[in-house]
């Protein structure tokens, strides 16, 4: 499946679908990456408008393994998914969490945002927010929609309370 063509070289890659609006896609070293959009109403519970259109990003490896060279078609493939996902409803916000549980968050936060890197001077909008566990282990996560999702500030405004609220 071709994207939005944003970019000269990615990745080919297919809607699979299902509960989590998943994608696939290969790289030329044989790895297999999944890309999921799952479904979040609990992050914005308080809005139905928005807690219908938010879904936590999530990018799992189903086959094979990264190598130590850099794959420069993994995050432009990434973004033109990001952008088909959004072709298909404008309306929708994207979480990304990045996984504490081997404490790698930090290393999970600077990959992430050098791929969003691929957002810039387009018509996405992207807020980062850190929250604090009770373990006080730092949990970072990110939000991106369009700049012209009618819900825009309300949703800027909550994610920025719930970083306020649990980051003390």
């Amino acid at each position: 499946m071709e994207g939005s063509n944003q970019f000269e070289n990615y990745y080919d890659f297919e809607f699979a679908g299902g509960v989590s609006h998943s994608y696939i896609f290969k790289t030329i070293n044989e790895v297999v990456f999944e890309i999921k959009f799952k479904p979040s109403d609990y992050i914005f519970g308080y809005s139905e408008v928005i807690s219908n259109n938010a879904f936590e990003l999530g990018i799992v490896i189903l086959e094979g393994k990264i190598g130590v060279g850099k794959d420069d078609k993994i995050p432009s493939t990434i973004a033109e998914i990001v952008f088909d996902f959004f072709s298909k409803k404008s309306d929708d916000v994207i979480i990304y969490i990045c996984d504490s549980s081997d404490s790698r968050q930090l290393a999970r936060k600077r990959k992430f945002d050098s791929w969003a890197e691929y957002f810039k001077g387009s018509d996405y909008f992207k807020v980062d927010a850190e929250i604090i566990d009770i373990e006080k282990n730092k949990i970072y996560s990110s939000l991106i929609l369009k700049s012209d999702n009618p819900n825009f500030r309300e949703i800027i405004k909550y994610f920025g309370s719930l970083s306020s609220k649990y980051s003390k």
